[in-house]
C-alpha cells in the first residue's frame, strides 16, 4: 500500500467490511467501535488522501453494499443519506475540493498545456484509444498488443508531452476493447456480473465481495485496477476469500 490510490482502495474494502459487520452483531459496543473505524476509514479517503479513486468508489460500493444488506426497497433512504454525507465531506474537505478543482482545471486545459498532469494524460490516453478502438472495434489488436499500438499511434501525431508510450490507457474498459475487442468486452462485463451474482448469493461474506468488486468496477473507469497489481491482488484476495465455501458445502452452478 505504497501510494495514495491503492491505500484509498483498501481503506474502501474496509469500510465496506465495517458496513456488514454492523449488520451482523447485536452488541452495542461492537456497532459504536464499527461506527467509530467507519469514521475513521471516511476521514482517510475524503481529508487524507489524495486519491480520486475513492471519492468515486465508496459511494457506489456503500450504496449497492447497504441495498443487498438492508433491501433495496429503502433505495431512496439509501440514495439520500449518501447524498447527504458526500456533501457534506465536500463542503467539510479542503483536501477533496482542491483535488476536484484540480482535475476539472486539468481536463479543461489539456490541449493547450507544456506540461503533462493527471488528468490531461488520461484526456490524450482516451482520445487516441478510441481512435484505434474505431480502427477494429469488433476483435481488437490482440492480447499485449496495447503499448505497441499505442506508441505508434501516437509518435506519428505527436512532438510533445502526448506522445507519451503507455501501456495502460487509466480506463480498464478502454483496454479491453482495444486487446480484444467489443467481444472480449461483453465476456468482461461478463465475468463482473458472475461475481456480483455469486457474491449476492453466497452468504455471509459474499455481499462484501460483491461490493468490493463494484467498487474496483468503478474507479476503472478512471484508472485500470483489475490489472493494476496491488488493487488487482486486493481484488483477487477478497473475491477469493470472500466467495470460499466450506468443505462439506454444497457447490451450486453459477
Amino acid at each position: 500500500m505504497t501510494n495514495h490510490a491503492t491505500q484509498s482502495m483498501a481503506f474502501v474494502a474496509a469500510t465496506l467490511c465495517c458496513i456488514f459487520l454492523l449488520h451482523e452483531t447485536e452488541s452495542p459496543r461492537i456497532k459504536y467501535l464499527l461506527w467509530a473505524a467507519i469514521g475513521l476509514f471516511l476521514f482517510n479517503i475524503f481529508f487524507i488522501s489524495t486519491a480520486r479513486s475513492g471519492y468515486i468508489a465508496l459511494p457506489v460500493a456503500a450504496i449497492f453494499a447497504v441495498g443487498s444488506i438492508y433491501g433495496y426497497r429503502k433505495l431512496p433512504h439509501i440514495l439520500a443519506l449518501a447524498t447527504i454525507v458526500i456533501l457534506a465531506f465536500g463542503l467539510a474537505s479542503n483536501t477533496l475540493q482542491e483535488r476536484i478543482k484540480l482535475a476539472l482545471d486539468e481536463q479543461a486545459n489539456y490541449q493547450t498545456s507544456n506540461n503533462e498532469t493527471s488528468v490531461g494524460v488520461r484526456m490524450i490516453f482516451y482520445k487516441n484509444t478510441l481512435e484505434l478502438i474505431q480502427a477494429q472495434p469488433w476483435f481488437g489488436y490482440g492480447t499485449s498488443s496495447f503499448k505497441p499500438i499505442y506508441s505508434a499511434h501516437t509518435a506519428s501525431k505527436y512532438q510533445d508531452w502526448r506522445a507519451v508510450s503507455t501501456g495502460d490507457p487509466h480506463n480498464q474498459y478502454l483496454f479491453i476493447w482495444l486487446e480484444n475487442g467489443l467481444f472480449g468486452l461483453v465476456l468482461f462485463f461478463a465475468y463482473i456480473y458472475i461475481g456480483i451474482r455469486q457474491g449476492l448469493k453466497n452468504p455471509p461474506y459474499g455481499a462484501i465481495a460483491a461490493s468490493f468488486l463494484i467498487a474496483i468496477t468503478a474507479s476503472s473507469l478512471f484508472n485500470s485496477h483489475f490489472k493494476t497489481y496491488a488493487e488487482g491482488y486486493m481484488l483477487a484476495f477478497f473475491l477469493g476469500a470472500l466467495l470460499t465455501r466450506p468443505a462439506n458445502s454444497n457447490l451450486s452452478t453459477v
